[in-house]
């Protein structure tokens, strides 16, 4: 799902985004002209939840939101409030796929891998006085980290593809009467 798009030198908010009630609430509630406030709501809630992101290697939820609201320009005592929240949890549930959650998981592997090598401490004795941790231990989890980024390279591509062609077939297909749940009047 694309929140935004990009055209003639302009950013503005996707017919597709307006379409989804969440967002669309975001988008009215803007009385500005150019829909500025709209925009860096919507911008945040790509910017810490949409799984392509560059700034998803943050795994920690918090230090990422404190870090995009300060990148991003947003006012450092701006929270969200309920219509963001809500609109969070629609674009979480519209771009979470087995693949994002299992990229999600090697994320946060790989941040405890290198919290591992950061803390390693080789003067550390077990019971017996012997090294906690060899040299070749720490050589071998050293010789896998390019395997791991490689790995994690791969899996962040598939899952481009995969949200691409995910967006492409909700596109394109039709919707079947009373799908959204919608009651006729009784």
């Amino acid at each position: 799902m694309k929140l935004f798009k990009y055209d003639n030198w302009e950013l503005s908010i996707s017919e597709e985004a307006l379409c989804i009630k969440a967002f669309a609430v975001l988008f009215k509630r803007d009385r500005t002209v150019n829909k500025d406030r709209a925009k860096q709501e919507l911008g945040f809630i790509y910017f810490a939840y949409d799984p392509r992101s560059d700034y998803m290697y943050i795994v920690d939820e918090q230090e990422r939101i404190d870090i995009i609201k300060e990148q991003e320009g947003l006012d450092s005592k701006w929270h969200p409030d309920k219509s963001v929240l809500e609109a969070i949890e629609v674009y979480k549930s519209l771009t979470q796929t087995t693949s994002s959650l299992l990229l999600e998981d090697t994320r946060f592997a790989i941040a405890g891998v290198r919290k591992f090598l950061r803390d390693l401490d080789l003067s550390i004795e077990d019971e017996k006085g012997k090294p906690k941790y060899t040299i070749n231990t720490v050589i071998s989890a050293i010789n896998q980290i390019p395997d791991l980024s490689e790995k994690l390279r791969k899996a962040e591509e598939a899952l481009n593809k995969e949200l691409e062609e995910n967006g492409k077939m909700r596109g394109q297909k039709q919707k079947k009467l009373f799908e959204d749940g919608l009651m006729l009047n009784k």
